[in-house]
């Protein structure tokens, strides 16, 4: 059973130039947005759907019992990752122009998601042909849509 939730996406990534081999310091970009989206059951853990209001992608995230969480997201770039606290993964983004394949390092994953809602923390790294593009926190606060909260 899909139940709607509302969900709050707070990023920070901090991005390396990679053409000036890191002369110049780097700025953090960060978001902070609420979304509604659905949230129901699985097998293994739970899954989330929402869509972006800016651009429209689609992303979907899946957690696991061994504490593993996937995120793919569909749009004007597909990317699909994969995290696990302290491992690293390769993983790929398609580009309009051609896939690049990226290694994923996850520096500490955090899930206290549940059906009543809860958070998902990851910080990680990716790195793209063996050097540092971006360093990266994601947290995603869930908590069921107000219309299906009876008192």
């Amino acid at each position: 059973m899909k139940i709607p939730i509302d969900i709050r996406v707070q990023s920070e990534r901090l991005c390396n130039d990679l053409a000036h081999m890191g002369f110049k310091e780097p700025i953090p970009q960060k978001d902070d947005y609420l979304v509604s989206g659905f949230m129901r059951k699985t097998r293994d853990g739970f899954r989330i759907e929402f869509r972006e209001k800016e651009d429209g992608a689609t992303t979907t995230i899946d957690t696991f019992a061994d504490d593993t969480v996937a995120l793919n997201r569909g749009g004007q770039l597909h990317s699909h990752m994969v995290f696990a606290d302290g491992k690293t993964h390769v993983c790929i983004c398609d580009t309009e122009y051609m896939p690049i394949q990226m290694r994923i390092k996850t520096k500490k994953l955090a899930n206290t998601l549940s059906m009543q809602g809860g958070k998902l923390d990851i910080d990680y790294t990716v790195e793209i042909v063996g050097n540092l593009a971006e360093t990266n926190r994601l947290r995603f606060s869930v908590s069921p849509d107000k219309s299906i909260i009876r008192s």
